[in-house]
C-alpha cells in the first residue's frame, strides 16, 4: 500500500502539468487500493482575476494505527503567475508534511511532525531567477470538537526554519527562523 501512495505522491508532486482527469482517476484508483481504514483525499484551489493566478493542489492521507494513533501527511504543489502589462513573475513549490496524530479522548487530539518544503522556483518577464531556500516547518497541534462535531478548533505552534542562503546578502546567510501561535476555528457544511 505504501509503495502506491508514494508512486502516486510522486506523479501529483512532479513538475508535470497532468489534467485534472487524470488526477481524478489516480485518487480513485488509489482510493480502491488502500485498506477501507485509510483515508485519502484530494484538494484543489484556484484564484484567478485579472494579471493573477494561483492554484494549490493537495493530497492528503490517514491512516490508524490503533485506536488512539494514527499516521497523517500529505504532499501539496502550487504555482502562481502574477502579470502586469509585459511584466510578470511566476512561482511554484512542492510541500511533503508527515504529522503523526494522537486521540487523548473523543474530543481532544494531538499532533507533532515536520513540513518539508521546496526551494521555491521562482523566476520573472526580466530574466531574474532567485534561488530561494528550502526549509522546514516543525509543528506541535491540539485539535478540539468545537460547539458541533462537525466543528473544530485547532491550536498549532510552529517553527519555520529556512536553510542558509547567501543570494539575499545577509538576510539568508544564516538562514532565518519564524515562530508562530496559530489559532483555527472551522465548521464543516
Amino acid at each position: 500500500m505504501f509503495k502506491y501512495l508514494c508512486l502516486f505522491m510522486t506523479l501529483v508532486g512532479s513538475s508535470c502539468q497532468a489534467g485534472e482527469f487524470f488526477i481524478a482517476k489516480g485518487v480513485n484508483w488509489l482510493n480502491n487500493l488502500v485498506p477501507e481504514t485509510t483515508k485519502i483525499e484530494f484538494n484543489k484551489s484556484r484564484i484567478k482575476f485579472d494579471g493573477c493566478r494561483h492554484r494549490e493542489y493537495e493530497l492528503t492521507f490517514s491512516q490508524p494505527v490503533n485506536q488512539r494513533l494514527s499516521f497523517e501527511g500529505g504532499m501539496s504543489y502550487a504555482n502562481g503567475k502574477l502579470q502586469w502589462g509585459i511584466n510578470s513573475q511566476k512561482i511554484s513549490l512542492k510541500r511533503y508534511s508527515f504529522l503523526p496524530r494522537y486521540s487523548v479522548n473523543r474530543k481532544i487530539s494531538l499532533s507533532a511532525g515536520v513540513i518539508l518544503q521546496s526551494a521555491p522556483e521562482f523566476s520573472t518577464s526580466q530574466g531574474l531567477e532567485l534561488a530561494l531556500p528550502k526549509s522546514k516547518i516543525y509543528k506541535i497541534s491540539s485539535r478540539f470538537k468545537g460547539i458541533r462535531d462537525d466543528h473544530q478548533v485547532d491550536i498549532a505552534l510552529s517553527s519555520h526554519h529556512w536553510d542558509a542562503n547567501d543570494e539575499f546578502g545577509t538576510l539568508f546567510d544564516n538562514g532565518l527562523i519564524d515562530n508562530k501561535l496559530n489559532v483555527n476555528y472551522a465548521a464543516f457544511f
